[in-house]
């Protein structure tokens, strides 16, 4: 829609010449073969891919938008203005993207796709990056490399653009524990890097990226309803109603998000999108033949994207436009019903899979959504279904589907359809949509992963003694057999100095070549001697040293962590290995979370590929768990409670002290007796023990005089007695 025409409830409002407004809804969904059950040969699941984008391009440069006159609300245009970014990206999910196995995009160069998968993948936990642009918008000045904010500068400046986003309903308040990334504990450091030759030539950009461990992804329906809900009134709602996503229609079942997944339909414990991505659906999804293990990752993105034109003061030729897009998306995982056996058009007999719109997108055993009402104002909206080679697709009648031949039959590829074209502007989400059946002869791709990552850390003495930590990008040749070409790397790894002590002076990287080195179980010989031996016959390895590399970057921040950046050529079937041994760190108390027996999440490697395709691909390893030492937490209140007893004796004494003191000073000045000096008060007590004295010896003398006078009695009277 290129009509600059700004919507309301209701209807047309105001017409801007240099201003247009283009809204596209996309559903991927990308089918793929399960093990077979008892009931059925083989059965299928579904990876869905959501995204509703809507972009916005001024004539004039962001300084000069008038604000009520967008479609984009008040808050996105402050966003920008305020914090200059180039790019936000937000992402949410459950696991992190190891390792990718499809290859269709890949070898037919969909770049679309590309992009899309792109987003959707991400580490595991909630994940913010943010490109700042430096430029002084009023003065067209854009600040050189050598007079940049220092990174605290960015990090506090991160700090407040979440914030920002909190308070505005645009960032999931369950999933995001912002004290995290203020305070820097936990584990939870924000990376600040500025990009080498990715300087524009009008603005520098710096990108800082913080992640919060996968405790914090939390698909709770608040933090849906901020990233992808637009709301049922005037108000609510986050980065929908922030981009004016269907605005024309007070309704809220119009639109891709809010047609499927109403707010009004939360309850509903099957349709609801948090189920879906809670894995909580009552549809199971078997294990994949193709995806083994990977690829389970179920995530919510926000990707907000500024061209450099909107920071200028002027803007030069006709195509030099400010654009913003913001795009939506989500991405998750079901399982389909299980194929039934009946007659197919050639008259056979076979297990048949029979799929509404619904059980692709919602699963068979949804409840509530009833139809997908695209919004009309949408430039297009479409729906894009993969189908694995070997298996006849029969398409209904009515479901949009471009260059659909005369008997609507496919066989494994990219089937697309129309949704605009859908007679009465909905399509019922149980009405009949494609009918499969499997081949005599079908294909199986293998389960290899393309590429892969993986960090791990080696303990041999204990969860918290010394150790080595391990990162691994590797590079599979079965997988990519339709291409023999070699891939660039570019690894970045994090090595947090609070958590533990790298010896940066035994990192060694080791790379191998053949003999399976790029499968994702290889093991790799004890030493690197062994690669000659009989039983690694057919594997090279040889060490690398970081000057032998392209390209590489060492940085050391103040408290100890190390920042790994470097650029390597893999080719087919070979894999690098980086190790680096550590020593424990003892933390200071205060440093360690409320469950300190759990460990503290560590940032997770990250590796983009840069292939064949226009679109790069990145991975991010799981991060890492990493358990410090931890002390006897009882001890401090063993010290504490000793320490307030001293105390309480010190202080009990002294306040005894002072109070008897006072109490003789108050009686004397009443008294007026004079307090007397220490010579006086000992002159008392020797006078008192003198007194003491003289009474014990005259008791003494009068007792020996009573018994002297008794025996002067007893004679005379004897001498009586005798004279008579």
């Amino acid at each position: 829609m290129d009509s600059g025409t700004t919507c309301t409830s209701g209807g047309p409002l105001a017409t801007n010449a240099d201003q247009s407004y283009f809204h596209d809804e996309y559903a991927t969904i990308k089918l793929s073969p399960a093990e077979s059950t008892t009931s059925s040969p083989w059965t299928m699941n579904a990876r869905v891919y959501l995204e509703s984008s809507s972009t916005l391009k001024s004539a004039i440069p962001l300084a000069g938008v008038e604000r009520t006159h967008t479609q984009f609300s008040d808050n996105i245009l402050k966003l920008i203005s305020r914090y200059s970014l180039r790019k936000l990206l937000i992402r949410v999910g459950d696991v992190a993207s190891t390792s990718i196995t499809d290859k269709h995009d890949i070898i037919h160069n969909d770049v679309e796709q590309l992009l899309r998968e792109e987003r959707a993948r991400g580490p595991s936990g909630t994940s913010v990056l943010a490109s700042f642009v430096e430029a002084d918008i009023e003065g067209n000045h854009y600040i050189s490399k050598s007079n940049l904010q220092s990174k605290n500068d960015y990090q506090y400046k991160y700090a407040s653009l979440l914030r920002y986003l909190l308070d505005n309903n645009l960032f999931p308040p369950c999933g995001a524990p912002l004290d995290s990334v203020r305070v820097r504990k936990h584990g939870h450091s924000t990376i600040v890097l500025t990009p080498k030759n990715e300087t524009t030539k009008k603005s520098n950009i710096v990108e800082v990226e913080s992640f919060l461990a996968a405790d914090a992804a939390t698909f709770c329906n608040p933090g849906i309803h901020a990233l992808l809900s637009k709301g049922a009134k005037a108000g609510e709602g986050g980065w929908g109603a922030a981009a004016n996503n269907g605005a024309c229609h007070p309704s809220e079942n119009w639109g891709l998000f809010d047609s499927l997944f109403s707010s009004t339909l939360a309850t509903s414990s099957s349709s609801a999108l948090s189920d879906l991505l809670l894995r909580s659906s009552l549809d199971s999804v078997l294990p994949s033949s193709q995806e083994s293990q990977t690829n389970k990752r179920h995530s919510i993105w926000i990707d907000l994207d500024v061209s450099d034109s909107c920071y200028s003061s002027e803007l030069g030729s006709e195509d030099d436009v400010c654009m913003i897009r913001i795009t939506r998306g989500a991405s998750y995982q079901i399982g389909l019903p299980s194929p039934s056996f009946e007659n197919t058009d050639k008259g056979e007999q076979k297990h048949v899979l029979n799929l509404s719109l619904g059980d692709l997108i919602l699963g068979s055993k949804r409840e509530g959504s009833k139809a997908w009402y695209p919004c009309p104002l949408s430039d297009s909206s479409r729906v894009s279904l993969y189908t694995p080679t070997g298996f006849t697709n029969k398409i209904a009648a009515g479901t949009g589907f471009i260059n659909n031949d005369a008997n609507g039959s496919t066989d494994g590829e990219k089937l697309e359809f129309n949704a605009l074209d859908w007679e009465d502007g909905f399509f019922d989400l149980s009405a009949q949509w494609i009918q499969m059946y499997q081949n005599d002869q079908a294909s199986n791709d293998g389960n290899s992963s393309l590429f892969g990552i993986s960090r791990t850390v080696q303990r041999p003495l204990g969860l918290s003694s010394i150790g080595t930590l391990v990162s691994v990008f590797r590079y599979d040749q079965i997988a990519s057999q339709h291409h023999s070409a070699s891939v660039q790397v570019e690894a970045f790894d994090v090595l947090p100095g609070a958590l533990i002590k790298p010896k940066m002076h035994t990192l060694r990287m080791i790379l191998y070549e053949g003999g399976g080195a790029g499968k994702d179980r290889f093991i790799p010989p004890l030493n690197t001697n062994e690669c000659s031996s009989n039983q690694y016959s057919s594997l090279r390895c040889s060490e690398v040293k970081l000057s032998d590399l392209p390209k590489h970057n060492l940085l050391l921040k103040s408290d100890g962590t190390w920042l790994i950046d470097r650029t390597v050529m893999l080719n087919p079937d070979s894999s690098l290995w980086m190790l680096v041994d550590f020593d424990e760190a003892y933390l200071p108390f205060q440093k360690f979370p409320a469950d300190a027996n759990r460990g503290i999440d560590a940032f997770p490697s990250r590796a983009k590929f840069s292939f064949e395709t226009a679109v790069p691909i990145t991975l991010y390893s799981s991060s890492l768990l990493l358990l410090p030492p931890v002390p006897d937490m009882s001890m401090p209140f063993n010290v504490i409670s000793l320490s307030c007893t001293l105390w309480a004796f010190v202080l009990g004494s002294l306040m005894n002290i002072l109070v008897k003191r006072a109490t003789e000073s108050v009686k004397s000045e009443f008294t007026g007796e004079k307090e007397k000096r220490p010579i006086d008060k000992l002159k008392e007590k020797l006078k008192e023990k003198v007194d003491r004295l003289k009474c014990v010896l005259f008791r003494k003398q009068a007792k020996t005089n009573a018994a002297v006078s008794t025996d002067e009695s007893a004679e005379v009277d004897a001498k009586k007695s005798n004279m008579k």
